[in-house]
């Protein structure tokens, strides 16, 4: 079946499809003295930073009716709206639905449920996981969400990756979501069990095997090439990579399903794009920011350390800093734990917490490897390297994505490092 009309319209053309009174009737329920005079619109996202969603910035003016029935008190509100991309072809080949309905998930149900178990455990909000913008609107095509800028959170820079400063930030937050997901496993386990049953594996399912056939072959490709180019001479390294990787998605696969005492809702996306930062006079983070929750899965805390460290981070910072990483969020898990009533039911003591979590990323750290052949060619090309989701195509059928950066030398360093580290820690 050839693309019609309405296709090659998506294919030229992307908006937000928003108008004036759809965006009254959303705000309408917090304001009701609110009328919106106007909104302005632009992309939200530049290229490479985005590929499942179609992002919006949007710039809304209004006012507020006064008691006096005269006086106007202005309203100004930036939003971000997160749409399923226009492209029927590229949605397909994404598979975006199932994405969208993962993060739709998340902010209706997930995330309300996981701040009123908190708050029924502190009053503090300090002490509790509310690291994610506030939500408008989440329906099966769309997500409103606050603009982040407006409260200054900044993205990190993805060529970079992070640095120490953000890695502590960024491992403490992480390590309070997770641990409202092993207190609330503990003592609500049917209400826990309805949520899980509310996520789908977004990529690594046996359903998903033959449609990522062909991407994963050439990630896995380009992954040898770059290794065997820059360590041609060991070749005891390159053995355990392409044992690795002979049968590279079926072991991503058995790793997101293994079962594991800590297993939590995982963010499963954590890279430089979905995590956003806020800095005060000194330069010092003062709050740490998570979007981007369509990838979430039930599986193993370790998933999202290894994803954040392996696709994130130097070398160099993670051979002077590894341990130190696995300790920081550790004793940030301890703490959520004790203060949500769960810590004695998980372990013996702090210790055995420790232990437990280093043995889960031990066995998780090929997950990093996985993630990184995936990520790295796109965290370090430029922008105008990165391919554009958006772009027209002659495609008449969807068909898998066909993401194939080439490889850089940032990247071919940053993938045989990791590979180097692995086999090294007996990880791979």
């Amino acid at each position: 079946m050839g693309v019609n009309d309405s296709d090659n319209d998506e294919l030229t053309s992307s908006t937000s499809k928003m108008n004036l009174q759809m965006l009254q009737k959303i705000f309408v329920k917090t304001d009701p003295d609110l009328i919106i005079d106007s909104y302005e619109e632009a992309k939200g996202s530049g290229r490479g930073d985005n590929y499942t969603a179609a992002l919006f910035r949007l710039s809304l003016r209004g006012h507020l009716r006064a008691n006096d029935g005269k006086k106007k008190l202005r309203w100004e509100r930036t939003v971000i709206c997160k749409r399923l991309p226009d492209c029927r072809i590229k949605r397909e080949a994404f598979k975006s639905e199932a994405l969208f309905r993962n993060e739709v998930a998340f902010y209706n149900t997930i995330m309300p449920e996981m701040i009123a178990f908190q708050k029924r455990k502190s009053n503090h909000n300090s002490d509790i996981f509310l690291a994610v913008p506030q939500c408008y609107l989440a329906q099966d095509d769309l997500v409103m969400l606050e603009d982040l800028r407006v409260r200054r959170f900044t993205m990190p820079d993805r060529q970079a990756g992070l640095g120490l400063e953000q890695m502590k930030a960024t491992l403490e937050e992480l390590s309070k979501f997770h641990a409202v997901s092993l207190a609330y496993k503990l003592q609500c386990p049917n209400e826990f069990e309805r949520l899980t049953a509310k996520i789908s594996e977004g990529i690594f399912s046996k359903a998903n095997t033959d449609w990522y056939k062909h991407y994963y072959d050439i990630l896995t490709k380009n992954a040898i090439q770059m290794v065997s180019q820059t360590i041609p001479e060991k070749v005891e390294y390159l053995v355990k990579l392409e044992g690795f990787l002979e049968n590279c998605f079926a072991n991503m696969e058995e790793l997101v399903s293994r079962e594991s005492k800590l297993a939590v809702i995982c963010h499963g996306d954590c890279w430089t794009n979905n995590i956003l930062y806020k800095y005060d006079e000194n330069g010092s983070i003062s709050e740490t920011c998570f979007v981007d929750f369509q990838l979430i899965r039930y599986g193993s805390l370790a998933l999202d350390l290894a994803y954040l460290i392996y696709c994130c981070t130097d070398a160099s910072l993670r051979k002077a800093n590894l341990q130190n990483w696995l300790q920081i969020y550790h004793q940030q898990l301890a703490k959520s734990l004790k203060l949500l009533g769960s810590l004695q039911d998980l372990c013996t003591d702090e210790a055995d917490l420790l232990c437990q979590i280093q043995e889960e990323f031990k066995n998780c750290a090929r997950f990093g490897l996985g993630s990184a052949m995936d990520m790295l060619p796109i965290s370090t090309c430029s922008s105008e390297e990165a391919p554009d989701l958006y772009v027209s195509g002659s495609d008449t059928a969807a068909t898998p994505p066909e993401l194939n950066v080439p490889p850089n030398e940032l990247c071919r360093r940053k993938m045989t490092d990791i590979v180097l580290e692995l086999v090294d820690g007996g990880m791979l």
